[in-house]
């Protein structure tokens, strides 16, 4: 047997000497991780062949994890043949018709190009019938609450629902459920001992709302104590309080120095030394006020040492509290950015002219206060064409732009709309309380658009018409909110057929809200539900393409038991200090558009708060 070729840096060479004192026991166990992660991340091969002949060889493995280990094998085997076999019915024709070609005369390409090798009988199991590239692709356009009936189809779907529907997971410790703080603390078990379903976790999103004491740490030992069985993570959350501190961002740090995603959501900043992680693609900080224990220029020094990895940047701030993020946007990241999100913050003159020199933008979020509107509406309507090209954010395929305090500034919404004209490239957009005239003259131009928020003060059969009418046919999300309606906005919903695609639809007004029980009596409260319930059925049953709807802040996923029979089952309301992404709503366009920070709710539970 050769020797192993001798470490080529220090890193290597220590890593190296710590395996060599290793026991046996523990040597095995790491090449069983190794082969675990390898074959999750698709890269099975001889290598990962051989890692789990040797381990399997080992004496004294303990019976599940030599089951852990065959099945791993196993799927990866079938997986990789499936692949090479469908790679196989796929290039075999070409290259015997380039034989044919060569070689009119030669009759083994002849006959192999008669036989159809693409046949499949329909008494195979579906998962033969298509390549399994094929039905990863169908499950990524299933939201999850639909996808969940794959686990019950056969295991193969099953394998591949579970790698989905694990992806992001959200626990919640320290709210009224103790069934919520249970079912943490079994995840946080069941990764410690199934490193198969820890390598499925990819997102993780932890909501806390404790108060200093026993239980708070008690709590946090456990987290820090699970945080390295987490393997495979590449998006971290915390949110809540207490925030993340020092100790704790240690923690993360030494378990995942290369998280990509980065997450900071509470009253205040206080986590010192979040600067130290390098290669972040997204971080995002929102905090109430600006005296938490972290200094705010550490703000600029997570992105001056992530200058080039760093594409997406969120910030929020509480908007009733002064507030600047002029120091952060002096580092030059900004300018390498391609998403940005201001939400329920100040904004300063400075940090709008350095988002006009971020010529890469390619989404952005602006929620709040201009410090100087009359400046901002100046620069707005300072962007030309020149020769097909806009000179400011050229690359735009995203823009929300929700004001506070503004809604009487016709001329900056005036110069907001003529930057928006003639941009065939945006797919989102939302205008906030921008006058519905000034949004439907422009939508004609976005012949790209997939998502749309708009408000119209005075919904009438004519203003939904001119809306239908406006938009593409082929747009997949859209919210429609309004203070006054001139009938029901169900007795709308029919319109929407116009759209095939159309897979979320979310009718808001401000004025409707769910039947309260503490103001009726019960028989009155069940009857008004009834009703509240009914009209939203009647919407997903108006328009068959829908797979969520919104009613007035309210989401429903919708369950077609066949064409006349609809059932709706009721997603969690929004909570306070929500994260961004919150209930899963099908895809990215629909949780852009339903976006649960903007604003950040500090206070106001969720069926009580309007969204604006």
């Amino acid at each position: 047997m050769s020797l192993p070729p001798a470490p080529t840096d220090e890193l290597t060479a220590v890593v190296f000497e710590a395996v060599q004192s290793l026991n046996a026991r523990r040597k095995a166990a790491l090449l069983l991780d190794i082969a675990l992660v390898l074959i999750e991340n698709g890269q099975y091969g001889d290598k990962v062949e051989k890692y789990l002949e040797v381990y399997l060889r080992m004496p004294g493995l303990a019976a599940e994890d030599i089951a852990r280990a065959q099945l791993a094998r196993g799927n990866a085997r079938r997986i990789t043949a499936v692949q090479l076999l469908a790679k196989a019915r796929l290039d075999q024709p070409s290259d015997y018709q380039a034989v044919a070609q060569l070689d009119p005369s030669n009759r083994e390409a002849q006959a192999q190009l008669r036989k159809d090798s693409l046949i499949h009988f329909m008494n195979e199991p579906a998962h033969r019938r298509a390549p399994a590239e094929i039905w990863e692709r169908i499950a990524a356009y299933i939201p999850r609450y639909h996808l969940r009936t794959w686990l019950f189809v056969s295991s193969f779907h099953r394998q591949i629902a579970q790698r989905r529907i694990f992806h992001t997971i959200d626990l919640f410790f320290g709210d009224d459920q103790m069934d919520n703080v249970n079912k943490g603390l079994d995840l946080f078990s069941r990764v410690k001992r199934d490193r198969s379903f820890a390598v499925m976790v990819k997102t993780l999103r932890i909501h806390w709302a404790y108060e200093e004491g026993d239980i708070l740490d008690l709590m946090l030992r456990l987290f820090r104590e699970a945080l390295p069985y987490f393997t495979a993570l590449t998006e971290f959350e915390w949110i809540g309080y207490p925030e993340l501190r020092d100790e704790n961002v240690e923690a993360v740090l030494e378990s995942h120095p290369c998280l990509h995603s980065l997450g900071l959501i509470g009253w205040h900043f206080d986590a010192e030394g979040v600067s130290a992680f390098r290669n972040l693609r997204k971080f995002t900080l929102r905090a109430e006020d600006d005296d938490g224990w972290a200094d705010m220029g550490e703000v600029r020094n997570v992105l001056n040492s992530n200058e080039k990895t760093l594409k997406h940047l969120c910030l929020g701030a509480y908007l009733k509290r002064d507030h600047s993020w002029d120091r952060a946007f002096e580092s030059a990241t900004i300018q390498n950015l391609t998403h940005l999100d201001l939400v329920d913050t100040r904004i300063s003159h400075f940090v709008l002219a350095r988002i006009a020199h971020a010529h890469n933008l390619q989404s952005l979020t602006l929620h709040g206060t201009f410090e100087e509107p009359n400046s901002a509406s100046v620069v707005f309507g300072s962007d030309h064409i020149i020769d097909g090209r806009h000179t400011f954010l050229p690359h735009l395929e995203a823009f929300r732009f929700v004001l506070v305090g503004h809604d009487d500034d016709l001329p900056l919404f005036q110069n907001v709309v003529q930057f928006l004209r003639h941009r065939p490239k945006l797919r989102r957009l939302d205008l906030g309380n921008c006058p519905w005239d000034l949004v439907q003259s422009i939508l004609p131009d976005l012949r790209k658009l997939k998502v749309l928020r708009v408000r119209i003060a005075n919904l009438t059969e004519a203003n939904v018409t001119s809306l239908i009418d406006s938009v593409p046919k082929f747009v997949t999300s859209l919210h429609l909110s309004t203070s006054v309606s001139d009938r029901p906005m169900e007795e709308y919903a029919p319109q929407f057929k116009a759209f095939s695609s159309l897979s979320i639809l979310h009718l808001h007004s401000t004025r409707c809200h769910r039947p309260q029980m503490s103001v009726m009596s019960d028989k009155e409260y069940s009857v008004q539900s009834d009703l509240w319930i009914a009209s939203a059925r009647s919407v997903a049953f108006a328009v068959p393409s829908l797979d969520f709807i919104g009613w007035h802040g309210e989401h429903f996923a919708i369950v077609r038991v066949d064409d006349q029979l609809v059932d709706l089952k009721e997603l969690p309301t929004r909570r306070r200090l929500d994260s961004g992404t919150g209930v899963d709503l099908g895809g990215d366009e629909a949780a852009w558009l339903e976006r649960k920070d903007v604003p950040i709710d500090y206070e106001i539970p969720g069926l009580v708060h309007d969204g604006r």
